[in-house]
């Protein structure tokens, strides 16, 4: 049963693209200076709003099980709240400390052009 949320299947470049992304991992986890936190695929939507129509397969970054879902890693809860807040649980905290979503979308799409050259 498809819901409102879905997307269609991605094309050979998307899923390239998803690749890529849980390759380089998490991108808040890299802004706060802990690299290679193993990423989830998250659609940015219209609006940036929870609910809302995905702007498509090209409109992704890759967040982690707790910026993402708000699920606590393996690390544990000391760790985790240095790494700033979840997505999920608190969205208006989420965008002041890492941006909008175009912002985190520019950096995912640098970081995939720097693991394409390198």
């Amino acid at each position: 049963m498809k819901t409102g949320r879905s997307t269609s299947a991605p094309t050979i470049a998307q899923a390239h693209r998803f690749a890529l992304i849980k390759e380089i991992g998490c991108i808040c986890c890299w802004i706060k200076g802990v690299p290679n936190v193993p990423a989830e695929i998250h659609h940015l939507t219209i609006g940036g709003k929870h609910g809302q129509k995905r702007r498509g397969h090209d409109c992704t970054i890759g967040l982690c099980q707790w910026h993402h879902r708000g699920v606590l890693p393996y690390i544990g809860a000391q760790l985790a709240a240095g790494l700033g807040p979840s997505y999920a649980l608190e969205p208006r905290r989420f965008r002041e400390e890492f941006g909008a979503d175009d912002l985190l979308l520019d950096f995912q799409n640098q970081a995939i052009a720097m693991a394409v050259a390198a």
